[in-house]
């Protein structure tokens, strides 16, 4: 849940979360339209599945955008879709740099909270704590 937690806040951060819900949006009205101008696209699922294609880059051709509106939808959806994937990147990359902070810091508080109780630990367990000491298994 912690996790979840920290993803959606790298979402928040970045305001992701508004160009999700955006590219939904116009990916739906995008969909509506595309059958109104091409006769090749004649449902909205065939739409749906095109500008899928179209933004994915995919291009499978079993359709195709051939009047300037079609054309011109194509491209604001391809377009935006590029920047949804860009960023969808940037969000994991943001989201496994904070899960490898955390990581971090709590090995640094388990490691502390062993030498504020230096004088409490048995010989086995000075002898672990001045192995994982030498072997720099904090800072892995």
């Amino acid at each position: 849940m912690k996790r979840l937690r920290l993803l959606w806040n790298i979402v928040r951060i970045t305001s992701a979360d508004y160009v999700f819900f955006g590219f939904l949006t116009v990916l739906a009205v995008a969909a509506l339209l595309l059958p109104r101008f091409e006769s090749g696209i004649p449902t909205f699922g065939d739409a749906l599945w095109y500008l899928f294609v179209a933004f994915t880059t995919i291009g499978f051709g079993d359709f195709a955008a051939v009047s300037t509106a079609g054309r011109l939808i194509t491209v604001a959806v391809s377009l935006y879709g590029i920047v949804v994937v860009a960023l969808l990147t940037g969000i994991v990359v943001g989201f496994y740099n904070e899960l490898l902070k955390v990581r971090a810091n709590t090995s640094l508080n388990e490691f502390i909270t062993e030498l504020e109780h230096l004088p409490e630990l048995s010989r086995e367990q000075l002898l672990t704590l001045a192995e994982r000491v030498r072997s720099r298994h904090l800072l892995r």
